[in-house]
């Protein structure tokens, strides 16, 4: 007797374990390792989807009780050998479950769609005859033939516009076996690359050839250990990887590129598209569930051999993998901390790496601390490119806008940012502007008793949207009209303080009524395809000025963008996290970089309150060794990573007394196993925002070296927890190193 061993598609630890099913006669040699399967599941045997992870003739249980399959889903395996073996590692590392991780590697199953084509029954020994009879009279018949005759394929649909005939005369011709109908799987959400010209190959600098030729060694040898290109902006790190791609390609391998959901444009996928042509397929969050499962299936089934992406593109089943390229990798973006699991791309790259042998690349111009430190102490290789393309990196001012507030000037641009502007408009030039906050007003207030307008559902301000002019939460999306009168004291001295990207907009036009403006954030790029609309628009020079929040903070390349400007430079330098410095480090350059990107010399503004922080300075001198040898002695002096592991424990629900109380508990449990003090605990605190959309939110922080016994400790506090009390009502998040810290 065979069994199948299957994971069922619940995700609750409860179930998480396997479960053996009989597989029937009509299915023996039709259920194979790695398929999906339907079982039927529980007391009232509904049919749910499982996952078969082997295949075996015994079973250690009573074999009376054991259920039978009843249907396989597809008739291939949806998931390979190793990838199951990736799906292990990933529930040890990110404590989730088997379920978790499979829907994560396998797309959401969707019914595929096929068209009906039709072309010459080659099959028919006597087809000659056939033809030669219908083409001697002039009928529908005749003209359907006469378009088929060089044997092309051609869908049933064009054959029926182009003729203006219906189904009778194509159904006629099968009858008569003349022609033959089949149907093809339509592939949606496809890139046409057809559309995209073909380019040849720049010259590299010398500085690219040697990092090429060093980078074709490492994808050549067995030393799979991870490569980090630290390229300044407009360096040709992407022309970098193309090469590596090319090299992949001809051993007849695969390649991932992975890059954060807001550099997605299109103009990043053309540039691969016009080197590698139809092998491309790009896949991202605005598809819909059916456009992504067929980008899966086309590499499932070696259509294509290089993804593009998202940080869910490094589940792409190649299984003749040959490099994983991660762009902007110190993007957050890469860790999913809201989802289960909570996954890393960068460590599924590298545990892919070992599974497959597979080079893993990470570039960046503004690595991340975490990653150059291990460049520095030889877990990664470092390739480095220090100078552009063109040789010309603008030119960088900073603005202290306490001395413009000294002169009078009130307004959100300094009086040098306003005139460079200016100069721009009138040499036809283009400008960015960079404000990492939306809206018009980051809050209203009454001046008389100085009361702030928030949310009731969550602890946060409402944001003014002059565009709409009501209040919105950008946490819950409540949104209420404008008070004419303060609710706190009766006043009608209601003011908007602070600025998002609609007021500067506002205020360009004010400056500047004739110029051509587009706003690009959360606001105006809500529709498909909003996003590649406006850059596109803004490529092709539609628009003098864009505005923007850090949408257009990277992977952009416009040659006739010669100014930018930031307008608030120290906003992401007051979050409360110990990575501000190193974000506003990040954004700043990245920005800045946008600027002078093709022959003209570019010009950026950097306006701030903290002209003396070291993020500002070196951001400024595009100096990324200084500020890295500066913040990682901070990062050693206050023990935070790379020198230490943060566990972040989260309880959210809708009783605060419960929450507290509950995770007192736990502090409790965690002092009283922390043997020799190898722990360090922080809290119960509130979350830095406490409340969203009327659920509260409290935390506790965990600090060891060591990884694995951090997890395991917290872990096992967690279950002496839930011996203790219930955690029905209570949900518990489990962070390693949080990307930020909520």
């Amino acid at each position: 007797m065979e069994y199948a061993v299957v994971i069922i598609s619940i995700g609750h630890r409860n179930i998480d374990h396997i479960f053996h099913y009989r597989i029937p006669d009509r299915l023996k040699g039709s259920v194979k390792k790695g398929m999906r399967v339907m079982v039927p599941f529980g007391r009232g045997n509904r049919l749910i989807e499982g996952y078969v992870t082997d295949i075996t003739d015994s079973a250690d249980i009573d074999v009376s009780l054991i259920k039978e399959i009843s249907d396989i889903c597809e008739e291939y395996s949806v998931i390979s050998p190793k990838r199951i073996e990736l799906a292990k590692w990933m529930k040890e590392k990110y404590y989730t479950t088997f379920s978790s991780c499979f829907q994560c590697i396998v797309p959401k199953r969707v019914n595929e769609k096929s068209f009906a084509c039709i072309q010459l029954n080659t099959a028919n020994e006597n087809i000659s005859e056939a033809i030669e009879k219908v083409l001697n009279k002039d009928t529908k018949q005749k003209r359907v033939l006469e378009v088929l005759l060089n044997g092309d394929e051609i869908p049933v649909s064009h054959i029926k516009t182009l003729l203006d005939v219906d189904d009778s005369p194509i159904n006629a011709l099968i009858k008569k076996n003349i022609l033959v109908r089949k149907y093809v799987q339509e592939y949606r959400g496809n890139f046409n690359s057809a559309l995209v010209e073909k380019t040849p190959p720049p010259v590299l600098t010398d500085e690219q050839k040697a990092a090429v030729e060093k980078l074709f060694d490492i994808i050549d040898s067995d030393n799979k250990k991870p490569v980090l290109i630290h390229g300044v902006t407009g360096s040709g790190k992407t022309e970098v990887y193309m090469r590596a791609i090319e090299r992949v390609l001809s051993q007849g391998r695969e390649a991932i590129v992975l890059v954060p959901e807001i550099s997605l444009t299109q103009q990043t996928v053309e540039r691969f598209v016009s080197r590698f042509g139809n092998k491309v397929a790009v896949t991202h969050s605005r598809l819909s569930d059916g456009e992504r499962y067929d980008q899966w299936t086309r590499a499932l089934r070696k259509e294509i051999s290089v993804m593009i992406g998202p940080r869910s593109a490094v589940f792409t089943p190649f299984e003749n993998l040959g490099i994983i390229i991660i762009d902007e990798e110190h993007e957050a973006t890469y860790k999913s901390d809201q989802l289960s699991p909570k996954y890393d791309a960068r460590e599924i790259a590298e545990e892919l790496s070992s599974l497959y042998g597979c080079t893993v690349v990470l570039g960046s111009a503004t690595p991340s601390v975490t990653s150059y430190y291990k460049a520095q102490t030889g877990k990664y290789e470092l390739i480095e490119l220090n100078n552009r393309v063109n040789n010309t990196l603008p030119v960088i001012h900073i603005t202290d806008m306490r001395k413009e507030l000294v002169r009078k000037n009130f307004s959100v641009f300094s009086t040098d940012l306003q005139n460079a502007m200016a100069r721009n408009l009138e040499k036809g030039e283009q400008t960015i502007l960079f404000l990492n906050r939306r809206g018009y007003s980051t809050f209203v207030s009454c001046r008389k008793c100085g009361y702030v307008m928030s949310c009731d559902n969550c602890n946060v301000n409402y944001t003014y949207h002059k565009g709409i002019n009501r209040l919105s939460c950008h946490y819950c999306g409540k949104s209420i009209n404008v008070p004419e009168i303060c609710p706190q004291c009766g006043s009608k001295y209601i003011k908007y303080f602070g600025a998002g990207t609609e007021k500067i907009e506002q205020e360009v036009l004010k400056l500047f009524p004739k110029a051509r403006v587009l706003r690009m954030d959360m606001d105006t790029t809500k529709r498909k395809n909003s996003h590649q609309t406006i850059l596109e628009d803004f490529r092709k020079g539609k628009a003098d000025i864009l505005i923007g929040t850090q949408m257009i903070a990277k992977g952009l390349d416009f040659p006739n963008v010669t100014l930018v400007g930031i307008v608030a430079a120290d906003l992401s330098l007051n979050i409360g996290d110990y990575r501000s410095a190193e974000n506003t480090y990040q954004l700043v350059s990245q920005v800045a970089g946008r600027a002078g990107r093709a022959d003209k010399e570019g010009t950026v503004y950097i306006q701030t309150y903290s002209p003396e922080h070291y993020s500002i300075r070196f951001a400024a001198d595009n100096n990324y060794k200084g500020f890295y040898n500066e913040e990682i002695t901070f990062r050693n002096n206050m023990d935070y990573p790379p020198f230490t592991n943060i566990f972040l424990v989260m309880m959210t629900g809708e009783n605060e007394y419960e929450i507290r109380r509950t995770l007192a508990l736990l502090s409790d449990i965690m002092k009283r196993y922390n043997k020799n003090n190898m722990f360090a605990r922080l809290g119960p605190t509130p979350a830095v925002i406490s409340r969203i959309n009327n659920v509260y939110r409290w935390q506790i922080i965990v600090k060891c070296e060591n990884e694995d016994k951090i997890r395991n400790y917290v872990l096992f506090c967690l279950d002496k927890l839930s011996k203790q009390v219930s955690l029905d009502n209570i949900n518990v998040g489990l962070y390693l190193n949080p990307s930020y810290i909520f």
